[in-house]
C-alpha cells in the first residue's frame, strides 16, 4: 500500500493502520486486509485502467445501496463513509473505499451444505425485499425494454455465428448454433412476465462467505443494479447445485425452503431463474476466447451456461417439477 493512501486513511477516516496484508482477487483492483484502530478492515483501491469516472460514480451509488441493506439487517460488510461518500478520492489517481473485514469460508458446489443453502435462500429473499424498498429512478439498468433485450440476444447470436469457420472447434460451434433453437421459441413476452427490480447481479461463490450452517456475509455489491430478479437465484443454483451428475434437487429444495420463509417462489420461478441466467450470461461465456481455455472459474461459468442450453427443454423434469 502506498504511503499516500496510508496518510489519507489517517487524515480522512482517522485510521491508524498496523499490519497490512494484500488480498488476492479482483481484476486490476488492489485490496488489503488492514488492522487498524477501528478493528480489521478491508481497503479496496479501484483501478482507473478498468473503470471510467462514470463507472465509479455508478459503483458508488451501488455501495450506498449496500449501506442501506446493511442498516436493515442484511449480512454484508459495513462501509465506512467520508463526508457522506462511499468512495474516497484521495487525488486524481486514487479512488478507494473502506469496509469491515468479514470472516467466513467460501464454499462451492462440492462443499456447500443443505443448511447453508437454506440460509442463502433466506438471505436472498430478505435482500430482495430490502432492495424493493429503494427508489429506481437513477439505478443503472432501469428500465428494461423486453424487445430490445430479446433483440440483443439475436444480435449476439448472429455475430458469433458469423465468426464460425470450418476450423472452429466443435464444442464451441454447437454452443453457438444451439442458441438459435432457444431464441426461436422465446419471445419478448417471456421477459415481460419476469419480475424486475434491483438485484445483486454478481451472486457467485466468490462473493459469499459462510459459517458452518449459515451465511456470514454477502460481498461485492459493486454491480448491483436494476435487472431480472430471478437472475441472482438462477446464478446461485448454477454455482452451488449443478454438479457433475446434474442438478442437485436437495440443494435446490433447501434454498427454496429458506427463500419461501419470506417471499413466494414457485416451481416455474425456479425454471425461469435458470433460463434468465442463460439469457443474461450467454453473451459473456459463449465466446471463442472462453472455449480456448483459461481460468478455471471462467471455464466453470461456460460449462454451466452450456448445460442450461443443452437441457433447456428438459429443465422442469430435471428439477422434478
Amino acid at each position: 500500500m502506498e504511503k499516500k493512501l496510508l496518510a489519507d486513511l489517517e487524515e480522512s477516516y482517522g485510521l491508524r493502520c498496523g499490519e497490512i496484508t494484500p488480498v488476492t482477487g479482483g481484476w486490476l483492483n488492489k485490496k488489503w486486509k488492514v488492522s487498524s484502530s477501528r478493528g480489521t478492515l478491508l481497503v479496496k483501491q479501484y483501478s482507473y485502467e478498468r473503470f471510467t469516472q462514470k463507472r465509479l460514480e455508478q459503483i458508488e451509488s451501488a455501495l450506498l445501496r449496500q449501506i442501506l441493506l446493511e442498516e436493515n439487517g442484511i449480512p454484508c460488510p459495513h462501509i465506512l463513509t467520508c463526508q457522506g461518500r462511499a468512495i474516497r478520492y484521495a487525488d486524481a489517481d486514487t479512488a478507494y473505499m473502506v469496509m469491515d473485514y468479514r470472516t467466513g469460508k467460501s464454499e462451492n458446489r462440492e462443499t456447500v451444505t443443505a443448511d447453508q443453502m437454506e440460509s442463502l435462500g433466506s438471505v436472498s429473499a430478505l435482500m430482495r425485499r430490502e432492495f424493493a424498498k429503494l427508489p429506481l429512478s437513477e439505478v443503472q439498468g432501469y428500465p428494461i425494454d423486453s424487445r430490445k433485450f430479446y433483440g440483443s440476444l439475436w444480435d449476439n447470436f448472429y455475430a458469433r455465428a458469423a465468426e464460425l469457420t470450418s476450423d472452429t472447434p466443435e464444442e464451441y460451434k454447437k454452443a453457438v448454433l444451439g442458441q438459435e433453437i432457444i431464441l426461436k421459441q422465446l419471445t419478448p413476452a417471456f421477459f415481460d412476465r419476469l419480475s424486475r427490480g434491483i438485484a445483486h447481479e454478481d451472486f457467485t461463490p466468490d462473493n459469499m462467505l459462510f459459517h458452518t450452517r449459515e451465511v456470514s456475509a454477502i460481498l461485492d455489491f459493486d454491480r448491483n443494479q436494476y435487472g431480472f430478479i430471478l437472475h441472482d437465484i438462477g446464478r446461485a443454483f448454477l454455482s452451488f447445485a449443478l454438479t457433475e451428475e446434474g442438478i442437485d434437487r436437495g440443494k435446490v429444495d433447501a434454498f427454496w425452503r429458506g427463500y419461501t420463509q419470506y417471499l413466494p417462489l414457485t416451481g416455474e420461478d425456479i425454471v425461469d431463474s435458470l433460463k434468465i441466467a442463460w439469457c443474461v450470461e450467454v453473451p459473456w461465456w459463449i465466446q471463442a476466447a472462453v472455449f480456448s481455455g483459461g481460468e478455471e472459474k471462467i471455464t466453470r461459468f461456460k460449462e454451466e451456461i452450456v448445460w442450461v442450453e443443452k437441457n433447456w427443454f428438459e429443465l422442469p423434469a430435471l428439477l422434478g417439477l
